[in-house]
């Protein structure tokens, strides 16, 4: 009769893997590359069901205090007021120039609540990023990159906004020669949001929603194209095994 094979000694003090989950071999359990990992199988980063378990019940992060909910419902208001006063200040500025107390009223309070929506979502996400977090704990990390995609849906609207009222500033400024602040600053906007979520585009959410969907299964952002621009994808559906809704396997 073959004896047992021993188990696998790990580095960093990590505990002894099985010989099925070996270093080299840990990441092909599965014959079927396209079946996604189960909660109740051992996990593909070599995670045991106790670990998993565990993982599952880690406490979700507070921001200042804040539960989810409370949390959320503070951003889109400071989204949604951001919005307003930049199209406000843009139709201010358009008739009463830059240096009219009401424009620099507005953009003084759009700026204020811009920056705190886009610093809010920024702490939140720089509690779950990958250097204070498990990458087993897929709940945080699926925490992680709903406050990605979030970040997009305020950056995206605010670029679209600055876009759109720089270009007829622009074309008209030689008749307001003296307002060049006016087209310049509504520029700058459009450029620091727009490279902004690229950036977040490339470095978070294609990358957290492609390693989500084949260690996770089913989560709301797997189509990147729509969580880039801050859309949740349609419920997944199966047909034949080999194609799901919006994207190939």
């Amino acid at each position: 009769m073959a004896e047992a094979a021993a188990p696998i000694e790990r580095r960093n003090g990590a505990p002894p893997l099985p010989a099925a989950l070996s270093e080299d071999n840990r990441h092909n359990i599965y014959p079927d590359p396209n079946k996604p990992l189960d909660p109740g199988d051992p996990h593909g980063l070599g995670e045991t069901p106790e670990q998993h378990a565990a993982h599952a019940s880690i406490a979700t992060r507070k921001l200042w205090g804040m539960d989810r909910r409370q949390e959320n419902y503070l951003f889109y208001v400071w989204m949604i007021s951001s919005l307003c006063l930049l199209i406000a200040a843009a139709v201010i500025g358009r008739y009463y120039r830059t240096w009219h107390p009401a424009f620099i009223g507005v953009m003084t309070a759009f700026m204020v609540t811009h920056w705190a929506g886009w610093l809010q979502t920024a702490v939140g996400m720089a509690q779950r990023a990958s250097w204070v977090r498990e990458e087993a704990d897929l709940e945080t990390r699926k925490q992680y990159l709903y406050l990605a995609v979030r970040l997009n849906r305020l950056m995206l609207p605010t670029a679209i906004i600055g876009l759109s009222t720089f270009i007829p500033g622009y074309v008209d400024r030689d008749d307001t020669p003296h307002d060049l602040p006016y087209w310049l600053l509504f520029l700058l906007i459009f450029i620091w949001n727009a490279v902004f979520s690229v950036m977040n585009a490339y470095n978070n959410i294609t990358w957290e929603s492609d390693r989500l969907e084949f260690e996770g299964g089913e989560q709301p952002f797997r189509i990147t194209k729509l969580a880039i621009l801050g859309l949740p994808s349609p419920k997944e559906k199966f047909s034949s095994g080999k194609q799901r809704e919006g994207k190939e396997i």
